[in-house]
């Protein structure tokens, strides 16, 4: 008969599940508080609508926990499902971009969250949740993100030991101290594996970040590194071997803008690459760079890099360019001559390239550069008059210039406004010196840096963004020429604060103007914040094969496979050791009921009288014995006693516990005295 039911509900698609497959209340509570937990970080990398449908699948789940709702039918969940596959298609996502593919995996989270309810598909919510979790670093790798993870990973194991407990009892705290305690004991192995398993490329790539390129760009108007100078996000970091130069020195070459057009500068077409080890140099300094990502390819090194990575290329113009654009935190070490020479020579092609302008492009700075020229008559001449003038003429420097045209706007800046930033006043001197057939370029980078005085590290943020001049001479090569510090020689020197007016400094955000004032208890904080980023990027976001390489020397000498399983297999049973030995801590340290601790200082001060407690006796028993040794009623106390320490449901308070305690004194009296007596 039994078996005949059975095929009758499967005949009839009956689903109900037994008591044993469903996924336990509390469990089920907590997957939908990891649901917030994990899409969270997420949410500003996929667009709002899939945020709406987890909303909305968690309204839904909710319902349904509650009792209101039924779980959607199955025409409903194909609409879904076929909604949200030609949503991501038409939301504007790259194909097979990073944020497409977290963009449906966070759907079929919510989707799958929506519809469960066997322990199986409680399982698979949850291995998605790791996944998902995982898939947050690939954004972001801060430490900030990395502390959230870590409750976002508590959540989700709490919904996993939930999953092994009873319907009836429910207990959160006690689940959420389960799960931290597995998450723990996973951190000896996990620190292990960290630092000694080898650091080997991936098998397979993952589809790139599609968004916008942050920090400077491959087109430059005059107000884009204005507009950047307001913007108080990190750029990257600089450890030194040693002290760092002086701030008039740093200059950190990024992009060179090449082609001029409708008042935008432009970076020009790629130059061949110089040959490493080509470069004759004798005074380097040595540093490391942890550069924020940008999408980009382009590296900034500190002016002309003569040692660096087989994975970057040199261009012609100076440039550094990585293999792969910067998607994350990137860690990189090079050598940089301060003193070298650009260029020995210059080709026909390059000359023509760094010479050209639009024709009928600002006349009268054309006019005035070949007066110039005639007065002048060379080219380190004449861009020292250019610097004399804007010194001396009346120029003045600011974050919040007049608009000007795209025609002819060096001309309006020369002639009328005279009001600009760094790229106005760059500008506008290699258009004069290629009028007259000088070849210049422009540089765009960032000048300076903050010393961190915790760590000594160099902090360079957005609004250190700067541009200058590159004038090709004769027997000398590439020469900078910085026009800024001519119109605002305290921006080179003492910075960017220093060279503004108090209107210009109002426009900063709050955290940008106490960054620069360098001043107060925030300043401060925002310091200690940054040294301890600084110190995650060096130790973890940056611990490549360079830096693990480094490691194991230290550790192991010279660097062999077998030392290094060898090492693996001695970390790996040293913290498998720690688990078990804190298993048997934790279990020889179960926590005791204080009625039993009681029972058993009582039961050990009437062991000189031999009436303590047998092995085998329980506590009614022995209560029970010793009340008739004492002549005494101690049927109410025994049961007390005993429905206190064996019923999890009996709760005691802590004056009936006192008032036991108090009825134990009492009997153990009773009995010394009846020992008297006898």
């Amino acid at each position: 008969m039994a078996e005949a039911a059975s095929a009758l509900q499967r005949l009839r698609g009956d689903t109900t599940l037994g008591v044993a497959r469903q996924i336990p209340r509390n469990s089920l509570a907590l997957l939908m508080v990891a649901q917030v937990f994990v899409v969270v970080p997420l949410a500003q990398h996929i667009t709002l609508w899939v945020v709406a449908v987890c909303l909305f699948c968690g309204y839904w789940r909710t319902q349904v926990y509650r009792g209101r709702w039924g779980f959607p039918p199955s025409w409903v969940k194909a609409v879904l499902v076929l909604a949200s596959s030609i949503g991501i298609a038409l939301s504007g996502y790259t194909t097979f971009s990073l944020e497409a593919a977290t963009s449906l995996l966070v759907l079929a989270f919510a989707l799958k969250l929506v519809e469960a309810k066997s322990r199986r598909d409680a399982y698979l919510v949850i291995f998605i949740s790791y996944f998902l979790v995982s898939c947050a670093f690939l954004f972001d790798q801060t430490i900030a993100l990395a502390v959230y993870e870590c409750f976002a990973l508590l959540v989700v194991t709490a919904a996993m030991v939930g999953m092994n407990q009873l319907q009836s009892r429910v207990r959160p705290l006690a689940t959420l101290g389960t799960a931290a305690a597995l998450l723990l004991q996973a951190v000896p192995l996990m620190l292990v594996l960290f630092l000694l398993f080898p650091r080997i490329s991936p098998l397979w790539s993952i589809p790139m970040v599609s968004s916008a390129t942050t920090g400077l760009s491959d087109q430059l108007t005059p107000g884009d590194i204005a507009q950047l100078s307001q913007s108080d996000e990190l750029a990257f970091r600089v450890v030194f071997e040693g002290q760092p130069p002086q701030q008039t020195e740093l200059y950190w070459r990024g992009l060179v803008y090449s082609d001029f057009e409708a008042g935008t500068w432009k970076v020009g077409e790629a130059l061949p690459a110089i040959p490493q080890g080509t470069i004759a140099s004798s005074n380097t300094v040595s540093y490391q760079v942890f550069m924020e990502p940008t999408q980009s390819r382009w590296l900034y090194s500190l002016d002309v890099p003569v040692d660096y990575g087989p994975r970057m290329s040199l261009l012609g113009d100076y440039r550094l360019l990585n293999r792969e654009p910067v998607m994350s935190v990137f860690r990189y070490r090079l050598q940089s001559d301060t003193q070298v020479a650009l260029a020995g020579r210059l080709s026909a092609e390059v000359r023509q390239r760094e010479t050209q302008l639009p024709a009928g492009d600002n006349p009268r700075l054309r006019a005035w550069a070949a007066d110039l020229w005639r007065e002048t008559g060379s080219a380190q001449a004449m861009a020292e008059r250019i610097m004399a003038d804007i010194r001396n003429l009346p120029f003045a420097y600011t974050l919040s210039p007049p608009q000007l045209p795209s025609l002819n706007s060096i001309d309006t800046f020369w002639f009328e406004t005279r009001t600009g930033f760094c790229t106005h006043y760059a500008g506008a001197m290699v258009f004069a010196m290629r009028a007259v057939g000088i070849p210049a370029r422009l540089v765009g980078g960032y000048q300076g840096g903050e010393i961190n005085p915790v760590t000594g590290h160099v902090v360079v943020r957005q609004y250190r963004a700067h541009s200058w001049v590159e004038v090709w001479q004769e027997g000398a090569g590439w020469v900078r020429y910085d026009p800024t510090a001519a119109v605002a020689p305290e921006r080179v020197s003492d910075g960017l604060n220093a060279a503004l007016s108090s209107a210009d400094r109002s426009a900063f955000s709050f955290f940008t103007a106490s960054r620069m004032s360098g001043e107060g208890l925030l300043n401060q904080l925002l310091v200690l914040a940054d040294s301890l980023e600084h110190q995650w990027n060096l130790w973890v976001v940056g611990y490549d094969a360079s830096s693990q390489s480094a490691v194991l020397r230290d550790m192991l000498g010279s660097i062999t496979p077998t030392r290094i399983a060898i090492a693996l297999g001695i970390g790996g049973g040293l913290s498998l050791l720690l688990v078990s030995l804190s298993l048997f801590w934790r279990r020889g340290r179960k926590a005791q009921h204080p009625l039993e601790r009681a029972l058993q200082s009582f039961s050990q001060r009437l062991f000189s009288v031999g009436l303590q407690r047998a092995a085998d006796e329980t506590p009614h028993a022995y209560i029970t014995r010793l009340g008739q040794r004492a002549k005494v009623d101690t049927d109410a106390l025994a049961e007390k006693i005993q429905a206190v320490m064996y019923d999890p449901d009996v709760e005691i308070s802590l004056f009936e516990m006192q008032n036991l305690k108090a009825q134990l004194r009492r009997l153990r009296f009773r009995l010394r005295l009846a020992e008297a007596r006898t």
